[in-house]
């Protein structure tokens, strides 16, 4: 295992972009030009065009000429807006009210599809195939609701079904990768679930001791980058139950 220290909170900062930009991954290069993003991600690329949420709207920027993007488009999309995630030809945005999915299939301009409203809290949202992973989660901005997993079929995505409701210890990011599903915990830890029966996620392994906010999956290498409140850590996942820790940069200290 290699350990990397640094004093640079600028080094800090652009690692932990790999939670917000193109790590070379793509959830469907068919598509083309797709970032690979952690779920509390706020932008992400998607057929060469960029999308970029606020508190309250989605804005896109034309990136066919890389060093002069240009803005194409800005929607107001409500408020409590949090996080962006694609997934094919979509774009599932979470809100501290609900999940909302809109489409880019015809227009690199989203067009809305639905809104899927639960109780206020904290939102960040995952996908893989017809089936969304979304935590929720109380916190400093988000003070009601509970901390829980909601397992939406989103088969028809004009109206998306609440499924599953777990209960969680405060979860944060999260990242679907095949039949498995990692959860942040926060302070609490970090989670692996089993999600061969997608709507009945079961609990394999719980790591206490990495307390985590984000987390990204890089299935062709079966590898996990998950940061925290400790640094950055990259996890070797081939065996689910038993995370193999690869390397670590830790967070500068105040004094460093």
């Amino acid at each position: 295992m290699r350990k990397v220290y640094t004093n640079s909170l600028l080094v800090l900062v652009m690692l932990l972009g790999f939670s917000a930009c193109d790590i070379g991954m793509s959830n469907d290069e068919s598509f083309g030009g797709e970032g690979k993003g952690g779920s509390l991600a706020r932008f992400t690329i998607l057929n060469n065009h960029l999308y970029v949420v606020d508190n309250t709207s989605l804005k896109t920027f034309d990136l066919s000429d890389p060093a002069n993007p240009s803005l194409i488009g800005s929607m107001d999309i409500g408020a409590g807006v949090e996080t962006i995630f694609p997934y094919e030809y979509l774009l599932f945005i979470g809100t501290q009210f609900g999940m909302q999915i809109f489409s880019v299939y015809d227009s690199p301009i989203p067009s809305f599809l639905s809104n899927f409203e639960h109780a206020f809290a904290c939102d960040p949202v995952v996908v893989s195939g017809n089936t969304a992973y979304v935590t929720l989660r109380s916190g400093t901005t988000c003070r009601a609701g509970d901390d829980r997993l909601e397992v939406v079929d989103v088969t028809d995505l004009e109206n998306p079904r609440l499924e599953t409701t777990m209960p969680m210890l405060n979860p944060h990011g999260l990242s679907v990768s095949d039949s498995l599903l990692f959860i942040c915990e926060g302070e609490q830890g970090f989670k692996v679930f089993n999600i061969k029966e997608k709507y009945n996620p079961v609990e394999i392994a719980y790591y206490d001791s990495i307390p985590s906010f984000d987390v990204i999956s890089l299935y062709g290498k079966k590898e996990l980058i998950i940061t925290g409140p400790n640094g950055i850590y990259q996890f070797d996942y081939s065996d689910p139950y038993h995370l193999k820790q690869l390397s670590r940069i830790e967070t500068p200290t105040i004094n460093d």
